[in-house]
């Protein structure tokens, strides 16, 4: 059975489940709430794991901080990111963009601005995650009545990067510059002009994107398809040269060993770059 413990704000509510505290979200079910009271889940839009460790108690002391309707756009925010990029975004999305967006706009008034250094690279790489990042940049601007710089939006689309990592620990920031170095590196061994509006391109930048992920998370597979391997060893050398490159980077930047099967997919797209460069 479900019972209220504490109403968090008017749409947030802290409930016993079975003696384990969680977070239930939903517009107006706060209102009103009396703790001891059973709640209607048809109510209940987003529930939220145990709180069970440090980090999730930090995500509860939000909740005294930061205004209700700050949660309330983040998790318009994160239906629309879900809708636009996928639902591998993990909840924990609505307490850290609600935390980034109450500082944003308090900096906002008090004149204060933060410029992200990879912005050229999140517009490039990210383009999804950078358009709901302009979207809710406009309607942050709209609810709170600033003027947001247009760096939010890419703030904002680091957050989106983070919460669809499988690695709650990983670094957006890290990630989209390993993506941007493993494409210069392609890039130059190429020599040449690279269609970056290409549908390969746009595959190519889509699987850096997981490689990256998974080098950051150190979970690279260990599997070895020797026989796919060595049919690109004979037929594309050129394109596994460049994917040895980008091993030997890798080993000496992470210290990491990428099986054959990491640099057989590499190889492949960097052919298919390959024969469609100018």
């Amino acid at each position: 059975m479900i019972t209220i413990k504490k109403s968090l704000n008017n749409s947030m509510l802290l409930v016993d489940n079975d003696q384990r505290e969680m977070i239930l979200f939903g517009k107006g079910i706060g209102f009103g709430a009396k703790p001891g009271a059973n709640i209607d889940l048809a109510q209940v839009e987003k529930v939220f794991l145990p709180l069970s460790d440090l980090k999730s108690r930090h995500f509860l002391s939000l909740t005294d901080t930061i205004p209700a309707a700050f949660f309330d756009i983040s998790h318009d925010i994160l239906t629309l990111a879900r809708s636009q990029c996928g639902d591998r975004l993990n909840s924990v999305l609505l307490f850290t963009l609600a935390e980034h967006l109450h500082f944003a706009v308090e900096r906002s008034r008090s004149g204060q601005l933060i410029h992200n250094k990879l912005s050229w690279e999140v517009k490039r790489y990210y383009p999804q995650e950078y358009g709901v990042g302009l979207l809710a940049r406009a309607q942050v601007n709209n609810k709170f009545d600033v003027e947001l710089p247009e760096d939010e939006a890419v703030n904002i689309a680091f957050h989106l990067i983070n919460a669809s990592s499988q690695d709650d620990d990983s670094s957006a920031h890290q990630q989209v510059e390993l993506v941007n170095r493993i494409a210069e590196i392609v890039r130059y061994k190429l020599g040449k002009a690279i269609d970056t509006q290409s549908v390969n391109y746009m595959r190519f930048i889509t699987h850096l994107r997981y490689f990256a992920e998974r080098v950051l998370a150190g979970k690279i597979a260990l599997s070895e398809t020797e026989d796919f391997y060595q049919e690109l060893m004979r037929h594309r050398p050129d394109a596994m040269t460049v994917a040895w490159v980008i091993r030997d980077y890798v080993q000496d930047k992470y210290q990491l060993t990428l099986p054959k099967d990491e640099l057989t997919w590499l190889s492949i797209h960097i052919s298919r770059l390959m024969d469609g460069v100018a």
